[in-house]
């Protein structure tokens, strides 16, 4: 089922809360396709780990690529939805962990995925708020 975005985000909470859940179920079952398909082609991506702008679904998709062969057992927990009530746009705050890949560090840490979402229900600008050196510190050990 398709949860789309209503025309000013705050005003259902419940379409706001549809999205969110299906956002996080996408990133928890290390779905990069599903992650991709509630973004629109014309993506602009803004990810700490990238260190720039990345552009298209393609550049999501091969970021949870990323993130499952790096971490394979992360998860986040999300501990917030926030909608604009002006504008399609919402902060959805959540918490990671993962183990690295071949060893048995841990990691953890807080973030905020700022979505702006199109009229067509797709994520058209996405912008990832997190301490990159933090996790960083945490992979090398």
């Amino acid at each position: 089922m398709t949860t789309t975005m209503p025309a000013v985000a705050a005003t259902d909470i419940d379409a706001v809360e549809a999205f969110c859940a299906r956002w996080e179920k996408a990133w928890n079952g290390h779905d990069a396709d599903a992650v991709a398909a509630m973004c629109a082609d014309d993506l602009v991506y803004d990810e700490p780990a990238l260190r720039q702008t990345a552009h298209g679904r393609d550049s999501i998709r091969d970021f949870v690529a990323n993130m499952v062969r790096n971490f394979p057992d992360y998860s986040f927990t999300r501990v917030g939805n926030y909608a604009d009530t002006t504008r399609r746009a919402l902060v959805v705050a959540w918490h990671f962990t993962g183990t690295v890949a071949g060893t048995d560090r841990r990691v953890e840490f807080h973030g905020d995925d700022r979505l702006e979402v199109g009229e067509d229900g797709l994520i058209h600008a996405y912008r990832c708020l997190y301490d990159n050196k933090f996790v960083e510190r945490q992979v090398r050990g």
